[in-house]
């Protein structure tokens, strides 16, 4: 006697057949892709040197990698968005986060999940502290539209 009423394995083949058609919607290729990781972490690693982590922020976040096969470069992003987080000293971080736009802030709290998802990486004390930040500044609509959206970093 079943007592599901959803098939649940159906609707992870149709999440399998909805990642790999959100990967034709880039229109970089994976090389392109990992060039502009690299590029990025050259302008912000020198945004952090000179303080400015807002600058330093926004650059990182601007285009994160998305898709299927851009693992490698969505890794290099998410290190390059934690040094950042790392960086910014414990009083800055609610001015950092509420100069960011609604959608930066969105990303930021992708990478933040994403960090807290791979303890062994990241330092989720520091990631706590941003996201507690984040929800202050962006409300809880902020972590509905990131657990909706398919998009992931």
């Amino acid at each position: 006697m079943a007592y599901r009423k959803l098939a649940i394995d159906h609707l992870d083949v149709e999440h399998q057949q909805m990642t790999e058609q959100m990967q034709y919607l880039s229109t970089k290729s994976h090389a392109e892709v990992s060039s502009l990781v690299d590029q990025k972490s050259a302008a912000v690693r020198a945004a952090i040197s000179r303080g400015n982590s807002l600058e330093a922020l926004e650059k990182a976040l601007s285009e994160p990698p998305y898709g299927r096969g851009m693992e490698a470069a969505q890794s290099a992003n998410a290190q390059l968005v934690s040094e950042i987080l790392m960086a910014t000293r414990a009083q800055d971080i609610g001015s950092v986060v509420g100069d960011l736009s609604d959608d930066d802030r969105d990303v930021l709290l992708k990478y933040i999940y994403h960090g807290l998802a791979h303890p062994a990486e990241f330092n989720c004390g520091v990631l706590l502290s941003w996201h507690e930040r984040v929800v202050e500044s962006g409300g809880l609509g902020s972590v509905v539209r990131v657990m909706a959206d398919r998009r992931t970093v």
